[in-house]
């Protein structure tokens, strides 16, 4: 039976959040949907509350298959959709009571192929909520304002467009034959790449609906492992750039982004894990060395990031690679400071210049007025006295 929206829900060992999430969607004041639930191998009792919920609700579809990752499983999702539009949900998250309705509305009444809308973090223990850049997208509102746009209108900040599964209604036709890459952490970025370059009418919706949940236990030694997908990641994106004909566009963004995503990872990373991240990272910096040169991009991308490239392949292990970065990091806080110094000096200058014209002035004006005059035989009178008595 055909629906209006799809929401596909990939579950791995959220026994503890999935109450939550499904009853945020249960919930809602829209009605038409289905909501597919993929058990990725969960080994708690995920499986089990998503059973209970399947008697109670027949709108629930539950498949299960071994653990494959979060991509993986959102394509079998895609796979079983029947809904016009699809929506992501990761199982540990919810979304507000009216998020369907408004988003739905906004994509039929725009003819819209995918609607954009913020997320909300909130923190797993006190609930407090928490604001990220990443997630307002606000430059989106301040160059195409409320009207439909396509990533052209944005091309600039492509890579500044949130890539999560999540904060998105997609019109269905669109992904269908569309996939995410399968075992990597990273798959929502090859995935968006290939969907946003398809999609003609875009709209910002610029309301929070879905919360994003924080947690310490999300972070495993496996995701860790995985970190290494991120350059996987970035070649895939490279080759979809490509294959749509727009890497002229985006050549120096992409090169960017890359480095500095890459680089941020490395950081976050615990000691055990960095080395063969930085090897494999300084094997593809080196293999893609001679091509970047000759198309021009590193004549044309930032700074930072050039010293990061740069710094990956001139450095023999993972640890002068780390002191190379902070070396830069420590000059450009030395510029910054020379800098800052220069301008307060400046502005130090300014001030006591004005301060030295504004007393200048003063006393012109003092001298020039009328009771200056008029008192002026009492000042030389009183002179005289004092130069003779000094006498």
């Amino acid at each position: 039976m055909l629906t209006k929206i799809s929401i596909i829900i990939p579950v791995f060992n959220t026994a503890s959040y999935l109450d939550e999430c499904l009853k945020s969607v249960l919930n809602q004041t829209f009605t038409d949907f289905e909501i597919i639930c993929v058990n990725d191998g969960s080994s708690d009792s995920s499986l089990d509350v998503l059973k209970n919920y399947q008697l109670k609700d027949n709108r629930i579809k539950v498949i299960s298959q071994s653990n494959k990752g979060a991509g993986a499983a959102r394509n079998v999702g895609i796979k079983y959709a029947k809904g016009d539009y699809i929506l992501f949900l990761d199982s540990d998250d919810y979304i507000t009571n009216h998020a369907l309705s408004e988003v739905y509305d906004i994509a039929v009444s725009t003819s819209a192929d995918m609607v954009l809308f913020k997320l909300i973090n909130f923190d797993n223990e006190t609930y407090e909520t928490s604001k990220s850049n990443y997630f307002e997208m606000k430059f989106i509102k301040d160059i195409v304002g409320d009207n439909v746009f396509s990533w052209k209108n944005v091309k600039n900040r492509f890579f500044d467009i949130s890539i999560t599964a999540p904060g998105k209604l997609i019109k269905t036709n669109l992904i269908k034959n569309i996939r995410f890459p399968e075992e990597i952490i990273f798959e929502d970025n090859v995935f968006f790449s290939k969907v946003l370059f398809k999609t003609k009418r875009l709209y910002f919706y610029d309301r929070y609906l879905y919360n994003r949940r924080l947690r310490d236990d999300s972070v495993t030694t496996s995701y860790y492992e995985h970190f290494i997908d991120c350059v996987t990641a970035y070649d895939l994106i490279e080759s979809e750039i490509r294959k749509s004909g727009n890497y002229d566009y985006l050549a120096d963004q992409l090169f960017n982004r890359k480095c500095r995503d890459i680089f941020n990872r490395f950081s976050q990373l615990p000691n055990k894990f960095k080395k063969e991240y930085y090897d494999k990272t300084k094997e593809n910096f080196l293999k893609n060395k001679n091509k970047l040169e000759s198309e021009g991009t590193l004549k044309i991308c930032d700074e930072y990031s050039l010293n990061l490239f740069n710094s990956a392949i001139n450095t023999r292990t993972y640890r002068e690679f780390e002191l190379s970065v902070e070396n830069y990091n420590l000059k450009l806080q030395l510029d910054k400071l020379r800098l800052d110094n220069q301008l307060l000096k400046r502005q130090h200058a300014k001030k006591i210049y004005k301060m030295e014209t504004d007393y200048k002035q003063q006393i012109e004006s003092i001298k020039g007025s009328t009771s200056w005059k008029i008192t002026r035989i009492f000042r030389v009178v009183a002179n005289f006295f004092r130069r003779i008595f000094s006498s």
